[in-house]
């Protein structure tokens, strides 16, 4: 048992570090967004992270893009011939008044996890990551203290065998009259 809490410690950190060493890097083809507008509800809510695959992308599919300085997640609704295309947001009733070039397109998106993206924007944060690697070690220490005790001598509880006295049964007469 020891064992494996101590490969759980040592495992899970080294991948989830290993995972946002290459992310970082770019070198996988995916980018990571975060929804903050009600666009695209409600194929895509509001605090959700979108996986966007770059340079793949078909009419149809939902993209994401730069637009004026901003990064927008939107569907492809055309491309002219031209290479200009047409997007709308799910939510919105008409299509998107610009119309961006077909190279202006980051990508399409793959995954869409719900609230992922709040996540993201808390560990962004120092206070939010200072806040998980408090939790995860007062979580480790109640482990540890948990652990302790179970293995402390001295607090184990000790079933000894019960003796069972059998009392010998007596009648308890009353001289006295009952009226």
């Amino acid at each position: 048992m020891k064992l494996l809490k101590a490969a759980l410690l040592l495992t899970v950190p080294f991948i989830a570090a290993m995972v946002v060493v290459v992310a970082a890097a770019g070198a996988l083809p995916y980018k990571i967004y975060v929804i903050h507008t009600g666009s695209m509800v409600p194929t895509i809510p509001v605090k959700s992270a979108v996986v966007v695959r770059e340079h793949h992308f078909r009419i149809g599919q939902v993209v994401t893009f730069t637009e004026g300085g901003h990064t927008v997640t939107h569907r492809l609704v055309a491309i002219s011939a031209t290479g200009m295309t047409t997007t709308k947001g799910d939510a919105n009733r008409s299509v998107d008044p610009w119309h961006v070039p077909r190279n202006q397109i980051i990508g399409g998106v793959v995954a869409a996890p719900r609230q992922l993206g709040y996540w993201l924007e808390y560990l962004k944060n120092p206070v939010g990551v200072a806040s998980v690697l408090l939790s995860l070690l007062v979580c480790w220490q109640i482990w540890a203290l948990a652990g302790q005790r179970q293995s402390d001598p001295s607090r184990r509880v000790r079933h000894e065998p019960v003796h069972r006295i059998k009392a010998p049964r007596h009648r308890i007469r009353s001289d006295r009259a009952t009226c």
